[in-house]
């Protein structure tokens, strides 16, 4: 059977993803991309949607998950479910970040839902794609690992995600698994054996990961049990104004640190519980944890427990030209400005684009280029996907 190349497919159907059929919606240009065709492709079963199901709070308010998604387009039947009414009872402050994952989840639910009722689109679950060939046709091949194409199209998006960097010590365990409470009764072990607990890295997952094991296993933990390493100086969120005008989702704030100020990402820095937390080590308040600045101080090669924090590696995509040679270097693939992923000289590929997390601009999170590797939803469903679905 030959296949009908479509307008789009998406390889990828995490939060990132979602954010191309957010926008498209959000500009009235959602039926259109359907009817031409928009083929999503995801390695997952249907059902197995676990995007952000961390036992912690989220580092921005519940509104910035709701605001993507426009309260006239067709997805809007999403606004009116139990999931959201949960997000908007308190839409100003932060939110358990399992609401914003069954939000998230019945998102999704609703845009496969919705694929079916067109001739050309459509969700495959439980699919695994191994590289992406563009033809010298310009067309698109997702290819599984024997070969066999798997869908057509005339753009693509790459929304794979990013997996946690594990770590490099012994005994170690990232703070995703701590986080989804996939390591209790061996955090527990730790506390009640009154062995050292190392954590790596100084971002908003270390310090909510060190605030998990307060919470549950405080009681058993001794002055110090507990060592936070950072390299680098640890940054606080700072907002600023928001853009005026512009789409829902961009936002303008910065995050500064101290001493001086230093313009970041919107979403860098700690904020919160996690802020509150960050101070209370500094001043003393918390004597269960130690925060080390010099991994080298005290290193944690040999701590019975190691919990890695220190951000995502992204998942490999290849993308292979008509001769079968790489696009690009194997690794992240680094996008421009425009969602618009670059070749290994730097140059846009046609029709190929990248969203969400392992994804950069040239120009970092200093330059206020694409998708900085810790952006957040309110940046995949708004600036960077408007970009994207303004191009195809």
């Amino acid at each position: 059977m030959q296949l009908r190349a479509a307008r789009l497919q998406v390889v990828g159907f995490g939060p990132a993803a979602l954010g191309i059929p957010i926008a498209a919606d959000r500009a009235g240009l959602l039926d259109d991309l359907m009817r031409e065709g928009c083929v999503f492709i995801d390695r997952r079963a249907r059902g197995e949607w676990r995007s952000l199901d961390y036992d912690i709070r989220s580092n921005s308010v519940a509104g910035d998950f709701l605001e993507g998604l426009s309260p006239d387009g067709r997805l809007r039947t999403v606004l009116r479910s139990p999931e959201a009414r949960a997000l908007q009872e308190a839409p100003d402050q932060p939110v358990a970040l399992r609401v914003a994952a069954r939000f998230l989840a019945r998102t999704a639910r609703e845009i496969a839902d919705y694929t079916v009722r067109f001739d050309g689109a459509h969700t495959h679950f439980s699919t695994v794609v191994d590289h992406l060939r563009r033809d010298a046709d310009g067309l698109f091949h997702s290819r599984d690992a024997r070969g066999r194409t798997l869908a057509l199209s005339r753009s693509a998006v790459i929304a794979v995600g990013a997996r946690p960097r594990a770590g490099a010590a012994p005994r170690t365990v990232t703070s995703e698994a701590v986080l989804r409470r996939e390591c209790d009764a061996r955090c527990e072990a730790a506390a009640a054996a009154g062995v050292t607990i190392d954590v790596l890295g100084g971002s908003h997952s270390a310090f909510s990961t060190v605030g998990l094991l307060l919470r549950e296993w405080g009681h058993l933990l001794r002055p110090g049990q507990i060592r936070v390493h950072t390299r680098s100086e640890v940054l606080v969120y700072r907002p600023q104004a928001r853009a005026a005008g512009g789409t829902p989702g961009p936002g303008s704030a910065l995050a500064t640190a101290a001493p001086g100020t230093r313009p970041l990402h919107r979403f860098a820095g700690l904020r919160g519980e996690s802020e509150a937390l960050y101070r209370a080590v500094r001043c003393g308040a918390e004597p269960r944890v130690r925060l080390l600045r010099h991994p080298e101080e005290a290193g944690p090669a040999a701590s019975p427990l190691t919990i890695a924090a220190t951000g995502y590696r992204a998942r490999r995509l290849p993308v292979l030209d008509a001769r079968g040679e790489p696009l690009f270097p194997p690794g992240e693939a680094a996008v421009d400005d425009e969602g618009r992923v670059l070749d290994g000289r730097g140059r846009p590929v046609p029709g190929l684009f990248g969203i969400g997390l392992g994804h950069c601009s040239p120009a970092g999170p200093e330059g206020g280029g694409g998708d900085y590797p810790m952006a957040a939803v309110n940046i995949f469903h708004g600036r960077t996907a408007d970009r994207i679905t303004a191009q195809l």
